[in-house]
């Protein structure tokens, strides 16, 4: 009954305030490149699990929502809150304030964060300080196919400001692993992902190129917040102009110019029946 409950709140309250609405890549829960999932049938399909594709940060009546969609949601245990492997941190920077460490990992970020959210199954979901204090339990549940929602009243933290940034880290549950994250080992196996990265994440919320790019922060361990227009910023140009470029160079090909790239020709092309007037 009580989690009946739960859900009706979680699926049936609108939202009046959205403060972050962020897209992630998608296919891209490599971590930093080359990760691959555990061999056991439990993490079929074997790919999408932990691909977070989309972030929201809302608001509803007295309620704080935080909704995280991923390509796949399966729930092989049975966990009560209709999701098992999926296992998020929530970094909330609000301004200057809390820590830029992460002690239970060792991980560090471009800025500090006041408040950090667990969002995971097993009842062990958690808003807590900069400090560790934890500050309240948190609903969570799977609220359709693809999408984990979390929420928790206003008066748990300061009123939301649009201003506000995140960093959304994704990791796989693992009760016995450590701050509740499945290890990632150079051989892999039945229930460890194979890969060489210093630290348990699968995908990141982050732009998809340059210095903050995914890879790079799980590489470095240097995690960077993102403000609700971040991604709009991240428009790749330069792919943009070689796109165009290469566009153009084959139009002009395919109208009856041709390139040398300023190349001497090898002497069979000059031996060919009309070579000379054709190539110059």
């Amino acid at each position: 009954m009580i989690w009946l409950l739960i859900f009706l709140i979680a699926t049936c309250s609108t939202a009046n305030n959205i403060y972050c609405d962020l897209a992630d890549r998608n296919g891209d829960d490599y971590g930093a490149g080359s990760l691959i999932y555990p061999k056991h049938q439990s993490f079929a399909p074997f790919k999408g699990l932990c691909d977070l594709t989309h972030f929201q940060v809302s608001s509803g009546g007295e309620y704080l929502f935080l909704d995280l969609s991923f390509a796949e949601i399966t729930n092989p245990w049975k966990a009560p809150e209709g999701f098992f492997h999926q296992h998020t941190l929530v970094f909330i920077s609000t301004g200057n304030e809390g820590s830029s460490i992460y002690e239970p990992l060792g991980i560090k970020f471009n800025r500090p964060y006041e408040y950090v959210l667990r969002i995971a199954p097993w009842s062990l979901s958690s808003l807590k300080d900069a400090t560790g204090k934890k500050l309240s339990s948190i609903s969570v549940s799977a609220i359709d196919e693809k999408t984990i929602r979390a929420y928790f009243p206003f008066n748990q933290i300061k009123p939301p400001q649009e201003n506000w940034q995140y960093a959304v880290l994704v990791g796989c549950y693992d009760p016995f692993g450590l701050d509740y994250f499945r290890e990632i080992t150079p051989q892999g196996g039945n229930w460890e992902f194979r890969g060489t990265q210093p630290w348990p994440f699968i995908d990141v919320l982050a732009v998809s190129f340059g210095p903050n790019r995914q890879e790079q922060q799980i590489s470095t361990g240097l995690f960077v917040f993102l403000s609700k227009d971040d991604l709009k910023k991240s428009f790749p140009f330069g792919w943009l102009v070689v796109g165009i470029a290469g566009l153009l160079i084959i139009f002009i090909k395919f109208r009856g110019f041709h390139f040398t790239w300023g190349l001497k020709l090898p002497r069979r092309e000059h031996n060919k029946i009309g070579s000379i007037k054709r190539w110059g």
